[in-house]
């Protein structure tokens, strides 16, 4: 819509919405917000996306300066001059003095001019066109980075997200841990005040019993920090608390049935980062052609009315137009300069575009192998726990009945904290590569969308 600013609605006034469910920007929801509600809070009030939004806003003002050379060009100058003239007749005369009397006038007067002029540019080798061109690829790399940073973002809250909800899931399993421990002491207590059991074994029991005491009160600091973290990732103070829902289920794994390759060229088509790159290069190479432009003869009609007065008299009124062709000559090589400074962009634009498309599609491969390695790990974790709580459960009971040894209860327990700790750590692995993995396709938004 057109505004005092911008007469002719070329500048974007909202960002679009990056994905069919983000939300106007207001308050916080009081219900419970999932993962898809803080991303719609972080795109919202994340200072980043402000910062692309008004490149976006600039590059689209460029183009309206462009366009503006297509236009006629208008001035008016008006220009009123007080004017004072002395002058001397031959009637006067010299007195005994030397000084002259009489015979001189003064002569006040306002001279007063107005002129209108009107110049427009029919032909100019193709300058302007290659200078909106420039200015529309500018823009299509404007708006490009504007979803690089929010898909930035939007990386940025999952893995706060995903780091709080393990440090959450991890509290879960110190609690586990510290149960179990306590189960561990009050049995080796019993079995020292039963005469059957020796003091070290009752020292041993208390002193694992306040090492997972300690690890938990270290996963409630983690908590607290990691939730800090979240916030700050949304755009809200570290101190806000955050109502959340329960975690989505874990991601499925079928992004790796379409094989690298097909990511690789996924990313080709989505990444931000390299439509920019694209768009740069159209950019310079229509900065080519405007460079080329000025060594071209360009053509232009000029007209123009002037009138002039003295005190309330016009004493002239001067009209002209015509055409004027103007044919450069010589600049000292300055044309075949820039020309040449152009195509060096434009070598550089395409070189940095290839960097970016190799380094893509290297990070989809790297991602893709990490989370194919993540899969793999959990379901070993997975096994891992199960194999741990048979065999500490067996520790307790041997160690209850008097056949096994205190030593044999301690390193199962441990055991059994560790495997619980990777088992946490390995799920959570998995969403946070497949996060990475989508945003290294270009399709975070997408992958988000799921779990709404």
């Amino acid at each position: 819509m057109p505004t005092h600013d911008d007469p002719r609605g070329i500048i974007p006034a909202a960002p679009p919405p990056l994905s069919a469910r983000q939300a106007a920007c207001g308050e916080v929801p009081t219900r419970a917000l999932t993962l898809p509600d803080l991303v719609d809070i972080a795109l919202c009030r994340n200072p980043q996306t402000a910062v692309s939004w008004a490149g976006v806003r600039g590059a689209a003002a460029q183009i309206g300066i462009a366009r503006s050379a297509q236009l006629p060009s208008a001035s008016l100058s008006i220009g009123p001059t007080l004017s004072s003239s002395k002058s001397f007749q031959d009637t006067g005369f010299i007195d005994a003095n030397g000084n002259v009397v009489g015979g001189s006038s003064v002569l006040t007067q306002v001279n007063s001019s107005a002129r209108l002029a009107v110049n427009y540019l029919i032909f100019d080798g193709g300058g302007r066109r290659a200078a909106i061109d420039a200015a529309t690829a500018q823009q299509r790399a404007a708006f490009a980075n504007y979803a690089d940073a929010a898909q930035g973002v939007v990386l940025n809250v999952v893995t706060a997200y995903n780091n709080l909800e393990a440090n959450r899931a991890i509290e879960a399993a110190n609690v586990a841990n510290l149960t179990f421990a306590r189960q561990s002491r009050d049995l080796a207590t019993g079995r020292k005040a039963a005469g059957v059991a020796t003091g070290a074994d009752q020292l041993q029991a208390e002193t694992a019993f306040a090492q997972a005491e300690l690890t938990l009160i270290q996963t409630r600091g983690a908590i607290a920090t990691s939730a800090a973290q979240l916030a700050v990732a949304i755009g809200l103070p570290p101190t806000r608390t955050l109502d959340l829902a329960p975690t989505a289920p874990l991601a499925s794994g079928d992004v790796l049935r379409a094989g690298a390759e097909a990511l690789i060229a996924d990313a080709e088509r989505l990444r931000p980062d390299i439509i920019a790159a694209r768009a740069n290069v159209d950019a310079a190479a229509a900065n080519v052609r405007n460079a080329q432009s000025a060594g071209r003869p360009s053509l232009s009609v000029q007209a123009s009315n002037g009138l002039s007065a003295i005190d309330t008299t016009i004493d002239r009124n001067v009209a002209s137009a015509g055409l004027a062709l103007s044919v450069p000559l010589f600049s000292g090589w300055n044309t075949r300069y820039n020309i040449a400074a152009a195509r060096a962009q434009l070598e550089q634009q395409q070189a940095l575009a290839e960097q970016t498309r190799q380094q893509a599609g290297l990070s989809v491969y790297s991602n893709f192998v990490a989370l194919d390695n993540a899969f793999s790990s959990l379901a070993t974790a997975r096994v891992l726990v199960r194999s741990a709580t048979l065999s500490a459960d067996l520790a307790q009971g041997r160690y209850r009945a008097g056949v096994g040894t205190f030593a044999d209860l301690l390193n199962a327990q441990s055991a059994l904290a560790s495997a619980r700790q990777q088992l946490v750590q390995a799920e959570y692995n998995v969403r946070t590569n497949n996060a990475q993995l989508a945003r290294a396709i270009g399709s975070i938004g997408e992958a988000i969308d799921v779990e709404r």
